[in-house]
């Protein structure tokens, strides 16, 4: 009996031993309980954090809004075309993720510096870059809109007269789910942050 008890629980630690839990990608702010009330009744819920509404233009022309993400993995930086410093290396990572994936996610490159990167402006820097696909979208618009939804985005965007360029913004991608929700902000100019982001995008396609 006991030399039976001993292969049995030999078996159930290997097995545990060759379970693995599933990689997931963690959704920001799900850990965030907030206090709600409705029709007097006090309840709590989870909160996530979610990208703020937009409608810019793009370098061709067209108006993309947020809601035109609706159903889609996306991405979302901040850049500007002039930019001396990191926005070479981050938008050459970008290429690198848009060469990861034969359809999407979809990535949004917002100026900020829309004084000088008009339409016509972005589609240079576009075509310079390489990007063919409809599924990248270069953006400009009202300067006070777009610091608005840099600073709902959590990234740095600022004129600055002391920084290369003018401007100061952090290099992060923000990856955004199929639901609308945040999963992840990822240094730009770090290539081991870089395939991590297209390692977590993989997953959130087979969520």
């Amino acid at each position: 009996f006991m030399f039976r008890f001993v292969v049995v629980l030999l078996s159930v630690l290997l097995l545990s031993a060759c379970y693995t839990t599933p990689e997931k990608v963690r959704v920001i702010g799900e850990k965030i309980v907030v206090k709600k009330s409705a029709k007097g009744d006090v309840y709590y819920d989870t909160l996530s954090a979610t990208p703020p509404s937009f409608c810019f233009t793009n370098h061709h022309g067209k108006s993309i809004c947020s809601d035109d993400m609706k159903g889609k993995i996306w991405i979302c930086d901040f850049f500007f075309t002039h930019c001396p410093s990191i926005c070479v290396k981050m938008e050459r990572n970008l290429l690198k993720v848009n060469s990861a994936f034969k359809d999407g996610p979809h990535i949004v490159s917002i100026s900020i510096d829309p004084a000088r990167d008009s339409a016509s402006a972005l589609l240079a820097y576009a075509t310079k870059l390489g990007v063919a696909n409809t599924h990248w979208d270069f953006l400009t618009g009202e300067k006070d809109s777009i610091y608005h939804v840099a600073d709902h985005f959590l990234a740095n965007a600022a004129e600055d007269p002391n920084s290369p360029g003018g401007f100061i913004h952090d290099g992060n991608f923000i990856v955004v789910d199929a639901k609308g929700r945040i999963r992840g902000f990822y240094n730009g100019v770090d290539e081991v942050a870089v395939d991590k982001m297209i390692a977590d995008i993989k997953l959130l396609q087979n969520e």
